[in-house]
């Protein structure tokens, strides 16, 4: 065997050694790539992080200190002082033949539906405010931009339901009940037609959409 014929023979293993690692290599970078776009593609679908819970309740705090009334002035008791004595007569003696009321409904009422007290209808109004002040100029609006406007306010995806975009218009709802409030909003994104409602839902099981 000649020694050009070695050396020929060398140089063609090498590069078919440099070859296969080239290849391998192509397959593994593409493999990462597929990985990464997997774990992404999860990563929008799971749970809020303990710190954006966190976060959603500050949020939640801060508005809700705008709508706490200050406290009650105190009031002189109604204790009697050393040396008085309480009425010993009622200051209202009902009827003889009447009976006290009582709470139980008629089994033929209707049930009342659920309201907001004042201070969930103050953190509606806040919590639109705000909200509207974020939306109000998409002249043309998407799902996904409403749900990163909301999502930068603080509001996150797992209280966000019902989001869907229908010609030309964002709609949404905003589950913020906590700690048996009743607080929802609901909410349409159509550019300078922006408009928030809140209303009432008991906080009992899973949140519906327009319900």
């Amino acid at each position: 065997m000649t020694l050009n014929r070695v050396l020929t023979g060398a140089g063609t293993a090498a590069l078919a050694v440099v070859a296969l690692a080239a290849c391998g290599s192509e397959q593994a970078g593409g493999r990462q790539q597929n990985t990464a776009n997997s774990v992404g593609a999860q990563a929008a679908t799971t749970s809020p992080s303990p710190d954006a819970q966190v976060a959603f309740m500050e949020m939640l705090e801060r508005v809700s200190a705008l709508c706490v009334p200050d406290a009650p002035a105190a009031t002189e008791s109604d204790d009697p002082g050393p040396g008085e004595h309480p009425p010993t007569r009622p200051s209202e003696l009902l009827p003889v033949d009447e009976k006290p009321p009582t709470d139980v409904p008629s089994p033929t009422a209707t049930p009342e539906q659920p309201k907001l007290n004042e201070v969930e209808a103050c953190e509606g109004r806040e919590h639109g405010k705000r909200i509207a002040q974020a939306l109000t100029g998409l002249s043309e609006p998407a799902a996904v931009q409403v749900r990163q406007k909301l999502n930068k306010l603080g509001y996150i995806d797992s209280r966000i339901h019902g989001l869907k975009a229908e010609r030309g218009v964002v709609r949404f709802y905003l589950d913020l009940r906590v700690m048996g409030g009743q607080l929802v909003l609901k909410g349409t994104a159509a550019g300078k037609k922006t408009a928030i409602g809140a209303f009432a839902q008991p906080e009992e099981g899973a949140f519906k959409p327009g319900k």
